[in-house]
């Protein structure tokens, strides 16, 4: 199959996916994901027409502002599109599994064992986008999407090829139980909540997805990142209390994304520097 063709589909499918991620964002937190069919205005509530629901390209003709009443459309909307139909692109040259053969005829082939990398990995990172948004504007992650991983690992765990049962097992209970651990930790030394359940479930449901080898660098990703930016957020505020709150959940996703995506990259890389 053309290899731009192939991108330029999965950038496209990509985009309209992430316009869907959006509502996704928006209505899972306020618990309307199955109330409103149609998209209306957050700011006055109209409802938006269909031909200004193109993924990019809508925010783009409007300027930022919605036509109804005039009032900022947020630069979430076109970052979370262009993000995941990036995503989609990158996933589709990591894991091609369609090509074209020529013949007497044009012939399809399917790489099945493929086909599920690419499927894993699209759900995984878009679960993770928008448990990652909602974290970082409400300081929330919702259980449907936490604890849905979870409830979906049978299912990955029965179509994947490079995962299995007990890897996979493990990876819920270790995950769970090793932040769980530090929360609790957290609280003796010092009375107060250092992270919340829903950073624990989270990353239960990446053990279940990604086995429980990778808790340990998604852990060392996550806090690492973590520090690099609450260290930066403590120097571009001024604030050095040390008090400064950050999800934690963004943090987690990142590290769970490269590890996924760049693990056997990581380790060559390790191997090559002789560590």
């Amino acid at each position: 199959m053309n290899l731009v063709a192939a991108l330029g589909s999965a950038l496209l499918l990509g985009l309209v996916a992430g316009s869907f991620l959006n509502v996704c964002i928006l209505r899972l937190p306020d618990g309307t994901f199955f109330k409103n069919t149609r998209s209306h205005c957050p700011a006055c509530g109209a409802l938006i027409p269909w031909y200004f629901n193109f993924p990019v390209l809508s925010f783009l003709v409007l300027r930022g502002r919605a036509r109804c009443c005039g009032a900022r459309i947020s630069w979430q909307y076109p970052v979370a599109e262009v993000v995941t139909g990036l995503l989609f692109a990158y996933l589709a040259l990591r894991f091609p599994f369609i090509d074209v053969v020529h013949g007497a005829g044009p012939t399809i082939m399917v790489d099945y064992g493929q086909a599920w990398r690419f499927l894993h990995a699209v759900i995984f990172c878009c679960v993770l986008l928008v448990a990652s948004i909602i974290d970082l504007r409400l300081m929330i992650i919702p259980d449907v999407l936490s604890l849905g991983l979870v409830a979906m690992t049978p299912i990955v765990v029965a179509l994947h090829p490079d995962l299995g049962w007990r890897s996979s097992l493990l990876g819920i209970v270790l995950g769970a139980g090793i932040l769980y651990a530090v929360a609790w930790a957290y609280w003796l030394l010092r009375h107060e909540v250092g992270m919340g359940f829903g950073d624990v479930k989270l990353l239960a449901g990446i053990g279940g997805w990604l086995g429980y080898e990778a808790l340990f660098p998604v852990i060392l990703m996550a806090s690492v990142s973590g520090s690099v930016v609450g260290i930066s957020v403590m120097i571009w505020t001024r604030k050095f209390h040390g008090k400064t709150a950050l999800p934690f959940g963004p943090f987690l996703a990142f590290g769970a994304v490269v590890h996924l995506l760049f693990n056997q990259e990581i380790r060559e890389l390790w191997i090559s520097m002789g560590l």
